[in-house]
C-alpha cells in the first residue's frame, strides 16, 4: 500500500481522486494476500510469505493499473471537453455570422469609427479587425 501513500501526498487536489483511485485499486490487489495473513493466523511465517517477490509484483502492478487508470479518465475527459469547447465555439462563431448578416456589422462592436465614437460611414462597411 506504500505507493497509496505516495499517491496521497502527490496528489495535491482539493478531491484527491488520484489518491482514491490508486489506493482504491491498490487495495484490491493487496487485499487476497491480506486475507491469506488473516485466515493463517498472525504469525511471522505468514508475513513473510507476502514478501516473495510475486505477491509484491502484484501489488505494486495494482498501484500502477491505478496511475494509468487515473490518466487514462483524465485524458478521455479532457479530450471531450475540447471536443465540446471546439463544438460549440464554432456554434457562436455561425450565429456571430447570421446575425451579422441580418443586422450589420454595427452589431459585432467591431467596425471603424471617429475620435467621438461615431460609426464613419463608407459605402460598405467593413470591420475593422
Amino acid at each position: 500500500m506504500a505507493p497509496s501513500i505516495v499517491a496521497s501526498f502527490i496528489d495535491k487536489t482539493k478531491e484527491r481522486l488520484k489518491a482514491l483511485t490508486v489506493g482504491c485499486v491498490n487495495l484490491g490487489f493487496c487485499f487476497p494476500y491480506w486475507m491469506k495473513l488473516v485466515q493463517g493466523g498472525h504469525t511471522p511465517e505468514k508475513a513473510m510469505q507476502i514478501l516473495n517477490p510475486e505477491s509484491l509484483i502484484v501489488m505494486y502492478l495494482g498501484a500502477g493499473l491505478g496511475y494509468l487508470l487515473e490518466w487514462i479518465c483524465v485524458y478521455i475527459s479532457v479530450t471531450l471537453t475540447q471536443k465540446k469547447n471546439k463544438s460549440r465555439l464554432k456554434s457562436i462563431e455561425k450565429e456571430k455570422q447570421h446575425l451579422t448578416e441580418k443586422w450589420g456589422v454595427e452589431v459585432t462592436g467591431n467596425y471603424p469609427v471617429d475620435e467621438h465614437g461615431f460609426l464613419i460611414k463608407t459605402d460598405e462597411a467593413k470591420p475593422a479587425v
